[in-house]
């Protein structure tokens, strides 16, 4: 771990164990929880919280394979389907209070935490309100007061500095908030980090300014005349609904529909490395690569290729094959009927790319790679490295080649 980064962490780790035993500021903790119920709008006063419903009551299943779901790492089991209720809330006078990492909290202006739109996590899994750790907290500094309205667009959880998760906790939100009918009365969009490329790209792709960009790694604690905050794009859970791929779908495909890629640059079949990683490596890529060579696959490492560049890949690519991980997630920009080979080791098979892929209609299949020894958390499965048996992955390609009645998607030599 490079110097800064330790000590980043470190400082950050320290800040959070003291805050919760020196006092200072102790009356900024909220004094109870503000709850929406969409039958009775909310038990808050209306000087607290205006809620507008988005997608009330809505269901959103998970649509794999009984042999699959039974595959799914028990630590981490999705639910076969969830129901949220999908809400914007203004918030007069409110607060935003956050570490930044696993816990956003929005306080009225009455010193309560709004239920729905606040969220925290321990282990990766989200708790209820009231175990929100704003609420063990006792080190408070003082807010950043914000003239005029700020919306939140914090995650609470890895969308500080995963694509995957800022591609499904993060600009999502910027759909609800369209929904809602105030995007244009925001003037300060607060996000959880602009540290990496993908972050500042994405955003200025899909039209917000600089001037208006402020990070939770900078404002911990702020205030405005008005904070506008969201349900997470995967409520409490973590199964994608519907309408979250088709937002990133017709956010970003449209950028690259006029333009035509030259005839070196296409790629029909695409394998991720994940070679700039240190963690979950194909230990015999080498070997795999050569199987691939035989159907025209093109290596690419996600990382190095700006959104543009890997909205033009992928809109054009027929089979995509790579490990689980991040660099999936450009599946979103992927045509329907796609082929996709997602590999995952036997420790460490979770959500969410075989979700998305059958939420956006895509061809979806996957390999499971054995390991030499238990795994017992999220944590230590997704470090664990993979061997795969390439057979696997040529048979997959051969029956797709050999598909009768069905024009391949296989480009062979």
């Amino acid at each position: 771990m490079k110097p800064k980064v330790f000590y980043d962490k470190s400082t950050k780790r320290l800040k959070k164990i003291l805050g919760r035993y020196i006092p200072h500021n102790t009356r900024l903790r909220p004094i109870g929880i503000c709850q929406i119920d969409l039958n009775d709008n909310t038990s808050c006063a209306d000087s607290e919280v205006t809620v507008h419903s988005i997608y009330p009551n809505l269901t959103t299943p998970l649509e794999i394979s009984e042999h699959l779901y039974k595959a799914c790492s028990d630590y981490w089991k999705p639910k076969r389907s969830v129901t949220t209720d999908y809400v914007v809330v203004e918030v007069p006078n409110g607060r935003i209070y956050t570490d930044n990492e696993s816990s956003v909290a929005i306080v009225t202006q009455e010193n309560r935490l709004v239920e729905n739109v606040s969220l925290s996590m321990i282990d990766g899994k989200v708790v209820s309100p009231e175990q929100n750790n704003i609420f063990e907290q006792s080190y408070f500094q003082v807010p950043t007061r914000f003239k005029g309205t700020v919306f939140s667009l914090l995650t609470g959880g890895a969308g500080l500095n995963n694509i995957g998760h800022w591609f499904m906790d993060v600009l999502p939100r910027l759909h609800l908030l369209r929904e809602s009918g105030l995007y244009d009365e925001v003037d300060w969009f607060l996000v959880p980090s602009t540290r990496y490329g993908y972050q500042t790209e994405t955003l200025e792709l899909l039209g917000i300014p600089s001037e208006k960009i402020i990070t939770g790694a900078e404002y911990h604690h702020l205030t405005a005349d008005r904070i506008i905050a969201s349900t997470a794009p995967r409520g409490n859970h973590t199964l994608v609904p519907r309408w979250l791929g088709q937002f990133i779908r017709d956010s970003f495909l449209p950028l690259v529909q006029e333009e035509e890629m030259a005839v070196s640059e296409t790629a029909p079949n695409l394998y991720i490395s994940r070679s700039d990683s240190a963690i979950r490596n194909v230990l015999n890529e080498k070997e795999l690569l050569e199987a691939l060579e035989t159907y025209k696959f093109k290596s690419v490492i996600s990382s190095k290729y700006s959104i543009l560049e890997k909205i033009k890949m992928f809109s054009q690519a027929k089979v995509v094959v790579s490990a689980t991980g991040a660099g999936l997630i450009s599946m979103f920009f992927c045509k329907p009927g796609t082929k996709i080979i997602e590999i995952f080791h036997e420790g460490f098979v979770i959500e969410p790319f075989y979700d998305i892929a059958t939420k956006i209609d895509l061809d979806y299949d996957y390999i499971i790679c054995k390991g030499d020894k238990p795994v017992h958390d999220a944590a230590e499965g997704q470090r664990q490295h993979l061997f795969v048996e390439t057979d696997q992955v040529v048979e997959i390609l051969e029956k797709m080649r050999k598909s009768s009645g069905v024009k391949s998607s296989v480009e062979t030599v």
